[in-house]
């Protein structure tokens, strides 16, 4: 009895790394994503990967953190479409930005990342935004906010001419 367990325990982890080997070579065709959460379900045939508690996910120079995140592929087998619910936190690490918010949308065909639900932004600069949706374009790096409020600070360069004016006294 205690053969057939251990047998059939050996069975399941080796099922489980092998889906988890398979999923990471279905996103490979488009990126490297690496995603580490306390439960893993893949559905091959619809093309969706559901992963469950403290999800960790990272590919290029992209860091995800959330609750729950579903992965979709197309009929390709390339990334379609990234959905995180939960305490959604990206992190873009060679630009030094970090948005967080309830809900994240990103949608690889067009490259844009939505955030919802107390959405904030922040970046290396010290730009901040608050909004209820904040949207992203992040190869043509530009923001969009919608809900009212929408709360903002930005660090903004001094002109040449008035640093140099500054220093001068007058």
């Amino acid at each position: 009895m205690k053969m057939k367990r251990m047998a059939l325990l050996i069975g399941v982890e080796l099922i489980l790394i092998l889906s988890i080997a398979l999923a990471e070579t279905a996103l490979a065709t488009q990126r490297t994503m690496v995603v580490s959460s306390s439960e893993q379900r893949i559905d091959y045939g619809n093309r969706v990967f559901v992963y469950k508690g403290e999800v960790n996910a990272s590919w290029e120079d992209i860091v995800l953190e959330a609750d729950e995140m579903e992965v979709y592929l197309t009929e390709e087998n390339t990334l379609k479409e990234i959905i995180a619910k939960g305490n959604v936190r990206v992190v873009q690490e060679k630009k030094g930005r970090t948005v967080k918010g309830a809900m994240a949308t990103y949608t690889a065909e067009d490259d844009v990342l939505t955030m919802e639900g107390q959405a904030h932004y922040q970046d290396e600069m010290g730009n901040d935004l608050q909004a209820q949706k904040i949207t992203m374009w992040i190869e043509t790096e530009k923001l969009e906010a919608e809900g009212a409020p929408v709360k903002a600070i930005y660090v903004l360069e001094e002109l040449e001419e008035e640093k140099a004016s500054g220093s001068t006294g007058g």
